[in-house]
């Protein structure tokens, strides 16, 4: 009886000891794995000491698009320039001789193809106007590569909007110093335009001719640069500090619903410490579309120059629109 009894128990048991050391092998797999887990390290973050302007962008973009209140695509060249305006170009040139002859004009009206040239062909320094060849070229160089880093957008926005010459070097660097200049001049036409050396971005030489070519690149759908490079140079363009506010801005009328400038002035240590004056910019009004430079030296001081530039634009915009 003794014998039967435990026999008669003995699977019941067997079957209780073998669940037992089941659920104890599933116990100590899922301690294994969960100490795996605990003991991975987690995933690497980005290292602060790295530069977020070195990173690429993900994807690449191009620059931003103008301010939604501006043209987000200029129109182009709708008619072929015309002949310069005889009578408009005399009274700019008598105006010029009275304040020593050392400035030249060109003015082209987008929107009708009236135009105005004076010493067109003459050498100039450009002073800082160069700083919106710089970022042309930056752009042109850009847009078959990836888009701008967030330091060039700064370094952009400062050498535009405040004429920043750290910022300049920087991206005149950037672009290639002289070599790089050269080569995007030769892209969007820029034919009498010398680099200048090293870092001497200031004292490369143009013409009010090339200025205006450039200018139409940033207006036209037929030039180099695509639509979104040229509303951002506009863009920049159109928030230059108020003291440099000067310039093409005086020839704009009561009218104008849009005006872009880039200044530059120099004291020239080449010229006796006379100034270099020069300013290129675009006024939007009804029925026009003009595009506007003068480049002037020999300025006693720089609020001559800038007296020169300002009635000189004035002189050949409203002279135009007059006729």
């Amino acid at each position: 009886m003794n014998d039967a009894a435990p026999r008669g128990r003995r699977p019941a048991r067997y079957l209780t000891v073998a669940l037992a050391v089941a659920l104890c092998c599933a116990l100590v797999v899922f301690m294994s794995v969960r100490a795996g887990h605990t003991a991975a390290a987690p995933p690497s973050e980005p290292s602060l000491t790295d530069s977020p302007s070195d990173q690429p962008s993900d994807p690449p973009s191009d620059p931003p698009p103008a301010d939604p209140t501006l043209p987000a695509d200029p129109q182009p060249l709708k008619v072929a320039p015309g002949d310069t305006s005889v009578a408009v170009a005399a009274s700019v040139q008598t105006y010029l001789k009275s304040q020593g002859d050392q400035g030249a004009v060109a003015v082209l009206d987008a929107t009708t193809g009236a135009q105005v040239a004076v010493n067109a062909d003459v050498g100039f320094h450009t002073a800082s106007i160069v700083k919106v060849d710089i970022l042309a070229t930056l752009l042109l160089q850009r847009q078959t590569e990836q888009g701008l880093t967030a330091n060039e957008r700064s370094l952009a926005y400062d050498m535009i909007t405040k004429s920043d010459n750290n910022a300049a070097t920087s991206l005149w660097n950037e672009i290639g110093g002289t070599s790089g200049l050269a080569a995007a001049n030769r892209t969007l036409g820029l034919s009498e335009t010398t680099p200048g050396t090293g870092n001497s971005w200031g004292h490369t030489t143009t013409t009010a001719k090339d200025q205006l070519r450039l200018l139409q690149d940033l207006t036209s759908t037929s030039g180099p640069l695509n639509a979104t490079s040229r509303s951002y140079v506009l863009n920049l363009m159109s928030q230059v500090e108020n003291d440099q506010d000067w310039g093409v801005p005086a020839a704009a009328s009561t009218q104008a619903t849009d005006v872009y400038v880039k200044n530059g002035w120099l004291d020239d240590a080449t010229d006796n410490g006379l100034w270099i004056n020069n300013s290129v910019g675009r006024i939007v009004e009804p029925g026009h579309d003009w595009l506007v430079v003068v480049l002037t030296s020999g300025n006693t001081s720089e609020s001559s120059g800038i007296n020169v530039v300002e009635h000189a634009a004035t002189l050949a915009v409203s002279g135009l629109r007059a006729s």
